[in-house]
């Protein structure tokens, strides 16, 4: 029995592909991806009317391990997952990642850096960050300069 290749099924299978690839955030900031990082945490970014919420899933990660870096724009967490696959062993599969990471995300809004709290709890690391609101304007009553005097 033959088997029939299907290439429009390959070719369909490299544009989805290519389609995520486009899709996928580009990291901003001073250095793009390392060569050496070998694994990029999955992250979800949501907002609450005084604080946006950063959560990254990392399983494995100690909180030791975890360096986090936040500017009024942007956050970026990085480092390594250090339990790596024994070379004694004979694995069948292997799809767990491990090595150095980093994650580089843009803020939809100015946030405060110095009140940032972190918390690490089942492998997902939430964030949470608190947003710069300006002070509430202040109404002036206008008065002419003939009531003044």
């Amino acid at each position: 029995m033959t088997r029939k290749i299907k290439p429009v099924s390959r070719i369909i299978k490299i544009n989805t592909e290519i389609d995520r690839i486009k899709r996928a955030p580009i990291p901003r900031g001073d250095r793009g991806l390392d060569l050496d990082e070998n694994w990029i945490p999955r992250v979800d970014v949501y907002e609450k009317p005084r604080e946006i919420i950063v959560e990254v899933e990392i399983p494995g990660v100690g909180e030791g391990d975890i360096t986090i870096t936040v500017q009024s724009s942007r956050w970026k967490s990085g480092d390594e997952k250090r339990a790596h696959p024994s070379d004694k062993i004979r694995y069948l599969r292997l799809e767990r990642e491990f090595g150095s990471f980093r994650r580089l995300v843009g803020l939809p809004a100015t946030v405060l850096p110095e009140r940032a709290k972190a918390f690490l709890g089942n492998g997902v690391l939430t964030v949470r960050l608190l947003k710069f609101l300006p002070e509430e304007r202040v109404e002036a009553a206008v008065t002419s300069r003939k009531e003044e005097e």
